[in-house]
């Protein structure tokens, strides 16, 4: 994929205009925040104002982000509506991932579609889909190589460690490969403190979040071939913990080391009575490709889907569907 071709027109814009909307999907991850952390930052550098708006709340531990204190959510109080010029969607196949933040997308001129997902609906005026990045971190590195070389500093570099950490799973995901480990050694290079940003991500876990993972892990369910595991989280089981959505993260993760596994499946019931269903494949079997067959998408290792049913019945349909493809 020819950079030059697509990154031309993104720096065109960025440098003609002036005030900015950055947003990223519901359920924000370490991609996510790090991406939009970083396109801020970018800007700055270039002299012009830009706001970060989401739907969801920022989870807490991404909170040790630089200015992370500054992304706003619809939750917020002083939620700011005021004309943007461009808008920068990142890491969102399509527009309902973005959820209420749409309708600040009626504003701009110009929307900027940033993704590495192969389901991405190519949705802006200026669109950049590459599925064989790692990350839409790894992304917004080569643009800022692109824009100027100079531009990366320790807050970028900070950033868009965590983008690329997170969504590569420390690195051990299939979107790993020669160019990651150069790109993130060159960010270490820049500023980024690795183990540091390692600690905050993965070695703050609450104790509510430890009660809720023993909980789910009494749920455990393995198929007769021992090829499929699956979990569930109830909303009653959140409640009893007192644990919030971001407890979850990391909880599917666990399940897919279990020796011979293949496939492993997280069940989780939102605050809006829906199905969050989770995957995560050790490379022998393609999640995103399954995960379409429930409206969901994703990555060959990574993916999902939101279903409207009880759990119960997403459940039974869901590893039925699975045990049989596998």
């Amino acid at each position: 994929m020819s950079e030059k071709k697509y990154f031309q027109p993104i720096k065109e814009t960025l440098e003609k205009y002036d005030d900015f909307l950055i947003t990223s999907h519901i359920n924000l991850d370490g991609d996510a925040v790090g991406a939009e952390l970083a396109m801020h930052f970018i800007l700055q550098k270039m002299h012009k104002k830009s706001t970060i708006i989401n739907e969801d709340k920022l989870p807490e531990i991404y909170s040790f982000l630089p200015d992370s204190q500054q992304i706003y959510d619809f939750q917020s109080s002083n939620l700011p509506e005021h004309q943007y010029s461009v808008a920068i969607v990142l890491d969102s196949s399509n527009l309902d991932r973005i959820g209420k933040v749409i309708k600040f997308l009626k504003q701009p001129k110009i929307i900027i579609n940033l993704d590495h997902h192969s389901s991405n609906e190519n949705f802006g005026q200026i669109n950049y889909v590459n599925p064989s990045s790692s990350s839409v971190g790894e992304i917004i590195y080569n643009l800022t190589r692109y824009i100027d070389r100079n531009i990366l500093d320790s807050k970028i570099a900070s950033c868009l460690f965590t983008a690329i950490m997170t969504d590569t799973g420390s690195f051990k995901y299939q979107n790993v490969n020669s160019k990651t480990f150069k790109i993130a050694a060159d960010l270490i290079k820049k500023g980024a403190i690795a183990h540091t940003i390692a600690n905050e991500v993965y070695n703050k876990k609450t104790h509510s979040g430890l009660i809720l993972l023993g909980k789910a892990l009494s749920t455990l369910k393995v198929d007769f071939s021992k090829k499929v595991a699956w979990i569930y989280i109830t909303r009653k089981m959140m409640e009893e913990s007192t644990a919030k959505d971001e407890d979850t993260e990391g909880i599917i993760d666990l399940i897919t080391t279990l020796k011979n596994i293949e496939v492993s499946v997280l069940f989780r019931e939102t605050n809006d009575q829906k199905i969050k269903v989770s995957f995560r494949s050790k490379g022998n079997f393609d999640v995103n490709k399954f995960s379409q067959k429930f409206n969901g998408g994703g990555h060959p290792g990574s993916a999902g889907c939101l279903c409207y049913a009880k759990l119960e019945e997403i459940k039974e349909k869901i590893i039925s569907d699975l045990l049989k493809e596998i």
